[in-house]
């Protein structure tokens, strides 16, 4: 009912990728133009390709520093009660290396958000729940220290 390229590539941006490809196969099945059809066939390949674009696994968090903003892309299991993001942005400054250390409500078990990050010297992260007034992560960025 609501198959379109653009549903597909809304899908593609909240990492539900295996969605957003079933999507572009069923557009690309009933395409009566061929240049149309090869277009959703290339996105497709685009999609199955970009490890950027891969679906993440359950529990998932991926960060990426893209133009001066990092995005950060999470999947956690869907009956998660009170999903939330802990983000530490470490910026060169002036006076030297600045933290910006946040705690963030998810608005879903999924997703992506973008932060301004200029000066960006290395970021942490970690997806969880909050339980009795204290954060569990289930996830972390990276996954290992050191």
């Amino acid at each position: 009912m609501f198959e379109t390229e653009t549903m597909a590539e809304l899908c593609a941006r909240q990492g539900l990728l295996d969605q957003a490809i079933d999507i572009f196969r069923r557009l690309a099945e009933v395409a009566g133009d061929p240049t149309q059809r090869l277009r959703y066939e290339t996105r497709i390949s685009e999609l199955a390709r970009d490890p950027s674009l891969q679906a993440l696994e359950t529990p998932g968090l991926r960060v990426r520093q893209i133009d001066g903003e990092v995005e950060v892309a999470w999947r956690l299991p869907p009956d998660l009660a009170t999903p939330t993001l802990q983000l530490l942005l470490l910026r060169r400054g002036p006076a030297g290396v600045e933290n910006d250390a946040r705690s963030l409500p998810l608005p879903g078990p999924h997703g992506r958000m973008t932060f301004p990050a200029g000066g960006l010297a290395s970021v942490r992260a970690a997806a969880g729940r909050v339980q009795d007034g204290s954060f569990v992560p289930l996830v972390r960025f990276p996954d290992h220290l050191g």
